[in-house]
């Protein structure tokens, strides 16, 4: 079995990256950053095969955050808790993953492998993308010929031009009912990342939003 240790740098066509002293529980006030490169001209593609962080609806304080590239890159996602996420894919053949944990609960932590896969080769569970022309669509997976994939995370990241407002509509709306949406949801944010301070609505059901 491999010995994770605090972060480091990764590369070739495939490997894994786990938490420190994976499985055993991640020690505390640590932050241990992972730099993957794949190479040249491909994507990466990161899937968690296991992960158990502190939970947090917001995911305060103890998480994984994945970005773009290995600089001041845009934040993929930020991760806790035991519900895994779909595959994350950046947009570059650089991701960096980087796991916080504070004083206090801690669990296993995370084991993740990354792959280098085509840019565009958009399998079932990959989705989301960055988004900049002035108008456009998009979908989830399998849209309209059968279910979205279960277990999947998709980010969609929307920019306008300077000065202008994004509106965004919704044709068809078909997503797991739930008072409270806490199974299968739609959440939209304003600005670039997720961040729930700025989340404008979170939506589930079949009644497509206003």
């Amino acid at each position: 079995r491999p010995t994770f240790t605090c972060g480091g740098d990764v590369s070739g066509e495939s490997g894994f990256i786990g938490s420190e002293g994976f499985p055993g529980v991640y020690p505390p006030n640590s932050k241990c950053t992972w730099k993957i490169t794949v190479p040249e001209g491909k994507v990466v593609v990161l899937s968690f095969r296991y992960l158990d962080l502190e939970s947090d609806n917001l995911c305060r304080y103890d998480f994984v955050d994945i970005y773009n590239g290995h600089a001041n890159g845009q934040r993929i996602g930020r991760f806790c808790g035991t519900v895994k996420p779909g595959a994350l894919v950046s947009n570059s053949n650089k991701m960096l993953v980087q796991m916080t944990s504070d004083a206090n609960t801690a669990g296993s932590g995370f084991i993740a492998k990354f792959s280098a896969a085509e840019p565009h080769e958009r399998g079932d569970q990959y989705c989301g993308g960055r988004l900049v022309k002035p108008s456009g669509s998009f979908q989830t997976p399998n849209w309209p010929e059968r279910d979205y994939p279960v277990g999947v995370t998709c980010s969609w990241h929307i920019i306008a031009p300077k000065n202008q407002l994004i509106e965004l509509k919704f044709e068809k709306f078909d997503v797991e009912r739930d008072n409270y949406c806490r199974y299968d949801y739609v959440a939209v944010f304003n600005g670039g990342e997720v961040n729930d301070a700025k989340r404008i609505g979170k939506y589930c059901g079949d009644s497509p939003p206003a």
